[in-house]
């Protein structure tokens, strides 16, 4: 367990900062006095994935590119930013410290902060840091990044030897890229000197340095969080670090309206006067606001492809967003019924082998996708990814599933629901925990609203049923299809009724950018929903944060390429983005889903 350590020397030179600050020596303190700020910028959120989450450090049931990128990180920049000229690389001029400096054997990592300031003028110390840390370390059951035995459990040591300085030591030495990609990608500094309080009337203290107070503190701030109404005007969310400020927030929709920082002095500053999110229910909608003219940063939905040179004659350019990510959909383990089923290796690459992934990709996706094999993406161009897993080792293949079906004591019912006959635990059989006259029946719950989406689940429902696999699909909106994707909680209820679960994704590597799948594939991960769990699996996630070469991420990708942890699906562009030509500096768009830097941007006429 990690000691919450009181934090040393600090004092004097954080006074002096704010000194600095206060005298008009903070780069901040000029801000409003020497920038222009100009135009409109609208842009289209995704449909039915609004943000409704503002407190950075978010529980798994809001952990969505929506409300991280779009969203929490106009207003609370990470420690690194990860994001340059369109790749998945770390962007140390956009971050809020400095290359870190490893020593003690590669254990410890000292982290110098750049001198940068909060909104209200006071300076980003390492006090914002160790106040991070403290809620983390408190309350990581409620990260959801967290995964058992990584980041923070595997800091052993924290010091804080200045305002500017701060040292990690771990329990061992780590490939570094790993560490900083995956590690050190999570801390984010959020304002001890204005969220230490653990009620709305209470004074700022030094709560975090205790274990009970770390909690107590969490608790008040994820109940203020939750309350989106007084988004736009708690006096909370108005202390900010980021480019940007919210200025109004409508709860019901999802509509934001951000507007610039005028104390921000990153390296980053805005140049638009207002940044506008427009939600959309659905992206018909979305597509007849862009049609009109309303949206200067919006999207072609796939099935309006014939539209593209009608958008281009009224000024927009397409743009295709390649995503450095995965799409999957999970499904539940732990689920009392159905959860001895997908625990049976043979039935999950039956059904693997019943997704036709090229055939999506051209006639649903109308070429604007990759296929998913396992867990390394194969676009963008990359060094992690395997010939073996390029060539797809469960391919498309109806008589393949029927005939794993047979083979292990399935009565197999094309057009219906096959039944287990050969009950028990033999090669010829159906599986510990599947009693004979158990049905292949199912639910799938997807995100609503995206035509693409429906017509992929139409077409998995088809093939799964050639198989006499039945597939019974449910419709939700995102958030919610989201926010049901937790394990069985036997005491409560919670996450033992879904078997299926498709939000429309999948999994963008981001906050994590290293491709080694700890926090979706390891035992007990928070961003594991259907809690697929195997020792070897995890051995081999290990032996990725350690390596320093290539071979033990080839081995860990193409054993869970033939594990089937998840249904591997195809990974759509993020969006085929329609760009205003009066918009300018949105290209290259990012490989991180949303990961939007409209301080970035300009617009004319």
């Amino acid at each position: 367990m990690i000691r919450l350590r009181r934090l040393t020397s600090l004092g004097a030179a954080a006074a002096a900062v704010a000194a600095l600050v206060a005298a008009g020596g903070g780069a901040g303190a000029q801000l409003s006095k020497t920038l222009a700020y100009r135009g409109t910028v609208t842009y289209a959120q995704p449909p039915g994935g609004a943000p409704n989450f503002i407190f950075p450090l978010y529980p798994l049931a809001y952990y969505s590119g929506t409300n991280i990128h779009m969203f929490q990180q106009m207003m609370y920049p990470p420690l690194y930013w990860f994001g340059k000229s369109g790749q998945p690389v770390v962007n140390y001029r956009r971050s809020l410290a400095g290359p870190p400096v490893y020593s003690n054997q590669g254990r410890t990592v000292t982290i110098t902060l750049k001198h940068q300031v909060w909104s209200d003028g006071q300076p980003i110390t390492t006090r914002d840091i160790q106040f991070w840390m403290n809620l983390l370390i408190a309350n990581k059951v409620n990260w959801g990044a967290y995964v058992p035995g990584a980041f923070p459990d595997n800091v052993t040591k924290i010091a804080y030897p200045s305002a500017t300085t701060f040292q990690l030591t771990f329990n061992r030495a780590y490939n570094p890229g790993w560490l900083l990609y995956n590690e050190l990608s999570q801390i984010t500094p959020i304002p001890q000197h204005a969220w230490d309080k653990t009620s709305t009337s209470g004074r700022i203290g030094n709560y975090d340095r205790t274990h009970r107070g770390a909690v107590a503190v969490y608790t008040y701030l994820f109940g203020q969080a939750k309350n989106l109404s007084t988004y736009a005007t708690n006096p909370l969310w108005k202390v900010i670090d980021g480019p940007f400020r919210l200025s109004a927030f409508q709860p019901a929709t999802g509509y934001t309206v951000f507007v610039p920082n005028t104390r921000y002095d990153g390296a980053d500053r805005p140049h638009i006067a207002k940044f506008i999110e427009v939600p959309f229910t659905n992206d018909t909608a979305e597509f007849n606001a862009l049609r009109a003219g309303q949206l200067d940063y919006g999207y072609l939905p796939v099935q309006d492809l014939p539209q593209r040179q009608l958008m281009a004659a009224r000024g927009y350019r397409l743009d295709p967003w390649i995503l450095w990510g995965i799409s999957y959909f999970p499904m539940n383990f732990t689920n009392p019924t159905t959860g001895p089923i997908f625990r049976q290796l043979y039935i999950r690459q039956a059904m693997q082998h019943l997704i036709n992934q090229p055939q999506y990709v051209k006639d649903i996706f109308k070429g604007y996708a990759v296929p998913t094999y396992g867990p390394v993406p194969i676009r963008p161009a990359n060094p992690f990814v395997t010939a073996y897993e390029k060539d797809n080792p469960l391919p498309f293949s109806v008589s393949t599933a029927r005939t794993l079906l047979r083979t292990h004591g399935w009565k197999v019912i094309p057009n219906g629901a096959s039944v287990c006959e050969t009950a028990g635990t033999g090669p010829n059989a159906c599986g510990a925990g599947i009693r004979k006259g158990t049905a292949l029946s199912f639910t799938l719950m997807y995100a609503a609203g995206v035509v693409t989406v429906a017509e992929e689940m139409q077409a998995l429902k088809s093939t799964f049923s050639a198989a006499g696999i039945a597939i019974a699909l449910i419709t939700a909106p995102t958030n919610t299809v989201i926010a049901d994707a937790t394990p069985c909680n036997r005491k409560t209820g919670s996450g033992c009724h879904w078997d299926f679960l498709n939000w429309g994704g999948g999994w963008g590597y981001s906050i994590d950018y290293y491709p080694s799948g700890g926090e979706i594939f390891a035992c007990g991960a928070s961003s594991n929903p259907g809690d697929y769990c195997s020792a070897t699996t995890d051995r081999y996630i290990q032996q990725t944060h350690v390596g320093l070469g290539t071979q033990s991420m080839a081995t860990y990708e193409n054993w869970l390429a033939n594990q089937v942890p998840v249904l591997w699906s195809p990974t759509e562009s993020i969006q085929l983005s329609e760009i205003s030509n009066r918009l300018h500096g949105a290209v290259p768009q990012p490989a991180v889903r949303y990961e939007i830097t409209p301080q970035d941007w300009t617009i004319s006429g």
